[in-house]
């Protein structure tokens, strides 16, 4: 086949690539990767291939951003590459708009998906579950975003509208949804109790001062007679490790929490953080495919450092440590730096935490069955000395 592209285009691209990999500098570390060159050989002729003889006119910087992205969500779907407008907002903590329309996102076979579904916002009133891929947001396919765009999309100017193409979880049609955004309050730790003996505390989510905030929710429902404790974390998604570490540490007392791994600077233990115990007595947790990244962490902790049981159903299975890496060029990934594993060594990240006993159900359905399940159990739990009871 003859060939037509301007060689010095393809220079350019080629060379570009090279610098990144051979001289691209990661929180001050440089270096070649073995082998890089005859990788290089084979992507400047698949790229040659391509942009002289698919049957569409190719544009090279997007097939560029492509191969970036895709070598990046390859290894996690947390990784992302921006470029340098979007990974300056990205490094800044800019959401785009104060109103959202209340869903997590990550990435999965991808897409974007979602995670968790705020309760009381505009997808769960229109059926939005965790689970869903959202294929298209504003007609514009989430394969080419990453998570940290996909979630840029959704927020805006309270009172705007968004359209989701949604892939339900359960197999149906493919099915529109048209969204208008709101201020949403942030979710916050709430007590309830069941019956005279257990109490409830439910978290949607863990941001800074939760911790707190459930220990002040625990102290309500102790008030109130209760002698058995259920951690209701399905939906729980949080994005937070400290935070996480707090509301382990109001159970666990002295102990690891969570170790972890990273490739570079070794593995580092985070303890409880010496704050009070806020319950000593029979407890049970329960999760679901909601329970995310900090919520499995508590999960995970309290099952390993005080032989918790954990009810429900198996956990989203995000595990790792997102770091912003600035590139030479303005450019810049959000890239998976550090890996958890509960206080036994045992990591989630991507297969999630299987429960000890699975209760099936969605908190959405009348009267919860799946919570009076997990109640049901934990009121035959027998109270056993911990590991680290005082």
């Amino acid at each position: 086949m003859r060939v037509s592209l301007d060689r010095k285009m393809l220079v350019a691209v080629s060379g570009a690539l090279v610098a990144l990999t051979l001289f691209g500098g990661f929180l001050g570390r440089t270096g070649a990767v073995e082998g890089t060159y005859d990788y290089l050989k084979v992507f400047n002729e698949v790229l040659y291939l391509a942009v002289n003889n698919y049957v569409e006119p190719v544009q090279v910087d997007a097939l560029m951003e492509g191969a970036y992205r895709g070598m990046l969500e390859s290894l996690d779907p947390s990784n992302e590459y921006l470029g340098a407008t979007e990974y300056a907002k990205a490094s800044k903590g800019e959401e785009g708009g104060a109103a959202d329309v209340g869903i997590v996102l990550s990435k999965k076979h991808g897409y974007a998906a979602v995670v968790a579904v705020r309760e009381g916002g505009p997808a769960a009133a229109a059926g939005a579950k965790t689970g869903d891929t959202l294929l298209t947001i504003d007609g514009h396919s989430t394969r080419v975003l990453g998570a940290w765009e996909a979630d840029r999309a959704l927020h805006g100017k309270p009172g705007t509208k968004v359209i989701l193409g949604i892939g339900p979880a359960d197999g149906g049609d493919r099915k529109t949804l048209t969204l208008e955004r709101r201020v949403l309050p942030p979710p916050t730790p709430s007590g309830s109790m069941s019956g005279s003996d257990v109490g409830i505390v439910r978290l949607t989510g863990i941001r800074e001062g939760d911790a707190k905030r459930l220990d002040q929710a625990i102290a309500s429902i102790r008030s109130q007679g209760a002698t058995r404790l259920l951690l209701d974390l399905r939906g729980c998604a949080s994005d937070s490790l400290a935070e996480p570490i707090g509301v382990a540490s109001l159970f666990m007392g002295d102990g690891v929490v969570v170790t972890v791994q990273d490739r570079y600077d070794g593995d580092k233990s985070y303890r409880s953080d010496g704050r009070k115990r806020a319950w000593q007595g029979p407890l049970a947790v329960l999760v679901d495919e909601g329970t995310h990244h900090g919520c499995e962490l508590v999960a995970a902790a309290l099952r390993d450092g005080l032989e918790v049981p954990v009810l429900g159903q198996r956990t989203w299975g995000a595990g790792t440590i997102l770091s912003f890496v600035p590139l030479r060029d303005g450019d810049g990934v959000i890239l998976a730096t550090g890996l958890m594993e509960s206080p036994a060594g045992k990591e989630w990240n991507g297969k999630g935490l299987d429960p000890d006993l699975v209760i099936t159900g969605d908190p959405a359905d009348k009267n919860d069955p799946q919570r009076q399940k997990a109640i049901d159990y934990l009121r035959g739990l027998q109270a056993h000395a911990r590991r680290d009871a005082a």
